[in-house]
């Protein structure tokens, strides 16, 4: 850290006190949790209510500003934009369907820990095309070709690792562990581990911790106040050398420093300014469904939000990028924290419906249309063994006595590391084709393009490097290529997949990792068949 930004930081300290920041200290003052189930039954179905609100309130905006000009908060509260509160059921989606898969799996197991088999299971059961994307889809496809977390997530497996998927399909893990972030982090290190690597596993890691603290906040404290003593203990785990660590000091930074605590489009723009038009603490951003500048954009909702349910879903709704995401893990977490007759409370509001559509994304539930009270029972029983075995507590009639003693966060103990892996997307001006038609807004694929040929169509692409994969979208319809690396033929892959009338995305097709370092050349070539032949993208190590 440079002398520039350690003066940052003590000016920020300095500021933090005159707001009281500073003054927010450790909210656990006891060694045992003694927390009602009756009481923590209605956090559950808060978690779920809160989660819905927030992901359907951020849908509309989803991917619809992902550069400047950005919304603002002029944009919400109109006929176009606005909360969401009277669906019944409740839809779907994948911010809160992957969750439910988990703790139906955990149900149906009869145990909170999930081997990587039985998640693998769990997912080719329930969990396919068409509403999946980038890192849950590449794993899910793995999974049906054999492969179990945590090499799903692998870089070299998986060049989808450091999207957003973890993030929103794993806090309730937080929500089983109440006051105990390290068991949390525990039982959910394969979910998480299925589709994240480095800076989106710690950013998924990082909510997790938030949700298992919201059972020892501090009532004393204001929500605002709430929200910073978790998120400051959540910091704790990301080692400082990770991007996602620089994102939440900037963020926080950012906030403090700002005199207008409702301009909160000011920080949203410096963020764009840092991570997406520049490099910075090595992120390089890629698409609008990043880990990275999700992250970023969610800490400026969660700052400036300052607990208040209404503010922070509005403000992540209006924020950019892959907004949906952020605002349902901060309605997750926020209606924790209230709890269902908080939320009520909050939106003056009695007749909120508590079916929730499951089958609307997800197949083969043995209750299409479940409801919060049910899943949060199940919740409950989950918690209950959780706290018997993982702690050990104790339930006592309808407390459970969870002791907290050395439960302190800590950070994870990973030395700098760098992915070497690159990607050279389908629509990259380098490709020659000839045959090929490379189309935008196929929303499963990488990048949301995907390159199709047909009979003899070809493809040649140069390349810098010492390493090359090639992925592809098989499907039912899929031929066969050819393929050819510096003059050497490698022999004929076939595209057919009958694994799902929707195909496989992100599939392996070909990979040469012993390449001498130097300029090489990839050609694909597809046979005379009017079959399907398609390009995807590369992954390639510079």
């Amino acid at each position: 850290m440079n002398v520039k930004r350690i003066l940052v930081l003590l000016l920020i300290d300095l500021i933090g006190l005159q707001l009281g920041y500073a003054q927010i200290s450790s909210a656990i003052h006891t060694d045992t949790l003694l927390l009602s189930r009756t009481a923590y039954k209605d956090k559950l179905m808060g978690f779920w209510l809160g989660s819905c609100i927030g992901n359907w309130t951020g849908l509309p905006t989803e991917n619809r500003r992902t550069d400047f000009p950005f919304f603002t908060d002029q944009d919400f509260d109109t006929e176009q934009f606005d909360y969401v509160l009277d669906q019944d059921p409740w839809g779907a989606d994948d911010d809160t369907d992957i969750e439910y898969v988990y703790q139906h799996a955990m149900v149906t197991n009869g145990h909170y820990m999930l081997s990587g088999e039985q998640i693998s299971n769990a997912w080719q059961d329930h969990i396919g095309l068409p509403l999946l994307w980038v890192s849950n889809l590449s794993a899910l496809g793995q999974m049906q070709n054999g492969a179990v977390p945590p090499e799903t997530s692998f870089p070299e497996n998986n060049p989808m690792w450091d999207m957003i998927d973890a993030q929103l399909t794993t806090e309730i893990f937080g929500a089983l562990a109440p006051g105990r972030p390290d068991v949390a982090l525990h039982i959910g290190h394969l979910p998480v581990r299925t589709t994240a690597y480095l800076h989106s596993e710690w950013a998924a890691q990082f909510y997790i911790i938030m949700h298992a603290l919201a059972a020892v906040v501090d009532k004393n404290l204001s929500r605002k106040e709430q929200v910073i003593w978790m998120a400051e203990q959540a910091r704790k785990r990301i080692p400082d050398w990770s991007y996602i660590a620089d994102m939440y000091d900037f963020a926080k930074e950012a906030y403090l420093a700002n005199p207008d605590k409702d301009d909160w489009e000011k920080t949203r723009d410096e963020i764009a300014q840092r991570y997406q038009h520049s490099v910075t603490a090595d992120y390089t951003y890629k698409y609008p469904w990043d880990a990275g500048i999700n992250f970023a954009a969610s800490m400026v909702s969660m700052f400036y939000g300052e607990g208040d349910y209404k503010k922070t879903i509005r403000i992540g709704a209006m924020c950019g990028w892959d907004s949906d995401n952020p605002t349902a893990t901060w309605g997750g977490l926020l209606g924790l924290l209230y709890g269902y007759e908080g939320l009520e409370a909050h939106f003056n509001k009695t007749d909120f419906s508590t079916n929730y559509h499951i089958e609307r994304t997800r197949y083969n539930m043995p209750n299409p249309v479940d409801t919060f009270e049910a899943m949060a029972e199940g919740g409950i029983q989950i918690i209950d063994q959780i706290v018997l075995e993982a702690i050990p507590g104790k339930v006592d009639n309808d407390m459970w006595h969870i002791p907290l003693k050395a439960t302190a966060v800590t950070k994870a103990d990973i030395a700098e590391t760098v992915v070497p892996w690159v990607t050279i997307e389908d629509n990259d001006p380098r490709w020659i084709y000839q045959g090929f038609e490379t189309r935008y807004e196929n929303w499963n694929a990488s990048g949301a393009y995907l390159t199709r040929g047909y009979a003899n169509c070809k493809a040649e692409l140069t390349f810098t490097g010492k390493a090359v994969q090639y992925y592809a979208y098989r499907s039912p319809n899929g031929g066969k290529v050819t393929i050819t690396l510096d003059g050497k033929s490698y022999g004929k892959f076939s595209l057919e997949d009958h694994s799902s009338t929707h195909g496989q995305y992100y599939v392996k097709v070909f990979e040469k990792r012993d390449l001498a370092p130097g300029s090489h050349t990839l050609k694909i070539v597809g046979d005379e068949k009017e079959t399907e032949k398609t390009i995807d993208m590369l992954s390639i190590i510079e």
